[in-house]
């Protein structure tokens, strides 16, 4: 008997099976903007808020007819994760349609036509987008901070997200951006009321490096 349940251990040992099915546990618990990974949140901004799903969104309400505005610390997005993750802010824009001009990312865009700057320029406001005012690198929706999973045949380093160089945009746990938008040439005859969407990207170096799309 010890002979054999030795030989039956060394068997087991070296993964001598054809297939395993182990049942365990998972549980999912999601949180609304102001508690997760990625925390959203509308700090001191009369711009944003929490909605009754706990999620964030923003309004910007009375924009004058033929100016230039500019909105700072819009809302806040900070790392409570693990990880340096990189942002982008994908709204849909020419910057996310191409690589520096140079040709379409090979990922479409999560915010689409739906996107705010799309529903923007087809009420005629062509220029807006997001930056930093703190931060003198790539615009957050600019071709440069756009992660090379959406442009994979990129070979050019310094065209990349999450480059070691620029550090564009890339957050280290605890740490956390607040993203300002402009919009120029409002026009005299704006509508009174558009709305849009907003993709939050963020992703970590280990995404790049790996060429995933979203």
């Amino acid at each position: 008997m010890g002979s054999l349940a030795a030989g039956s251990a060394a068997t087991i040992g070296t993964g001598a099976f054809d297939r395993i099915s182990a049942t365990r546990n998972m549980r999912v618990n999601v949180v609304g903007d102001a508690n997760a990974y990625l925390r959203l949140g509308q700090g001191a901004s009369p711009y944003a808020s929490y909605n009754g799903d706990g999620l964030l969104e923003l309004d910007f309400s009375h924009v004058n007819g033929n100016a230039d505005a500019e909105f700072f610390d819009v809302f806040t997005v900070q790392n409570e994760g693990h990880k340096d993750v990189g942002i982008f802010l994908d709204e849909g824009s020419q910057s996310y349609a191409f690589q520096n001009g140079s040709g379409p990312a090979e990922q479409p865009s999560q915010a689409g036509s739906n996107g705010i700057y799309n529903q923007l320029a087809n009420a005629g406001f062509n220029q807006n987008g997001w930056f930093d005012d703190d931060n003198s690198t790539e615009d957050i929706n600019g071709p440069k901070a756009l992660p090379s999973g959406y442009r994979q045949s990129s070979s050019n380093s310094n065209n990349r997200g999450f480059n070691s160089n620029t550090k564009d945009h890339i957050l280290a746990p605890g740490e956390y951006l607040q993203p300002d938008w402009y919009i120029f040439d409002t026009g005299p005859d704006a509508p009174d009321d558009i709305n849009g969407e907003l993709v939050i990207l963020a992703y970590t170096e280990d995404f790049v490096d790996a060429g995933k799309g979203p």
